[in-house]
């Protein structure tokens, strides 16, 4: 999870984005970062649509050119898309020209107004000038489906643990995290189901 004073400071630097969403609505968010990749994403998808729960996938514009048709069906089953850059590059050893460019040419492929910076990681004017056309999108808790060091079950404790009112969590629909994921989305999915929750889109639940 995003350290609390990460999230402060965080706050501070990028006004405007999201981090977290209403604390006083039972609603959070579920994100998906670095897709669509066809061995993982129709499967997070088959999950998500047997507990009804809608999600934003921020897919990288180099993917979504070679698999438009599993961007058409995040958007056929109701799900929302987010631009993840081009080519996933970090901001903070990026030049502004360079970073921007390769989000407008995602942007080309997903016409979508959100934006989440690979890594989190993007230079105050970097964020300036994308927020003029963007809502940027953060996280409060990770889900380090990705890791080598978690196991299905500690990302599972991880995300209950860190369940509250207002939450955005940041799953991977890549086959790097799919050992993790694919095992351990369903018993959180459950979970959110008995407690309750509604997940929401972070740009319509600011609304």
């Amino acid at each position: 999870m995003t350290d609390r004073w990460i999230l402060k400071a965080g706050m501070r630097v990028y006004p405007g984005a999201v981090w977290k969403l209403n604390p006083a609505r039972k609603e959070i968010a579920l994100t998906f970062d670095d897709g669509p990749e066809p061995e993982v994403t129709p499967k997070v998808l088959d999950i998500l649509a047997q507990y009804a729960l809608q999600a934003t996938f921020f897919c990288l514009g180099s993917k979504a050119e070679k698999f438009p048709s599993i961007v058409r069906q995040i958007r056929d089953q109701g799900h929302t898309i987010g631009n993840h850059s081009y080519s996933h590059p970090n901001g903070f050893l990026t030049g502004l020209k360079t970073y921007t460019a390769d989000v407008e040419k995602a942007h080309a492929i997903l016409q979508t107004s959100l934006f989440r910076p690979p890594y989190g990681r993007i230079r105050p004017l970097q964020y300036k000038l994308l927020s003029e056309n963007f809502l940027i999108i953060f996280w409060n808790v990770m889900s380090y489906d990705f890791h080598p060091g978690f196991t299905p079950e500690k990302c599972l404790n991880h995300c209950l643990q860190n369940l509250e009112n207002g939450a955005v969590f940041v799953f991977h629909d890549t086959l790097r995290a799919s050992r993790n994921l694919l095992a351990f989305l369903p018993v959180f999915l459950d979970t959110l189901a008995k407690q309750g929750y509604r997940s929401v889109i972070p740009g319509n639940a600011i609304k």
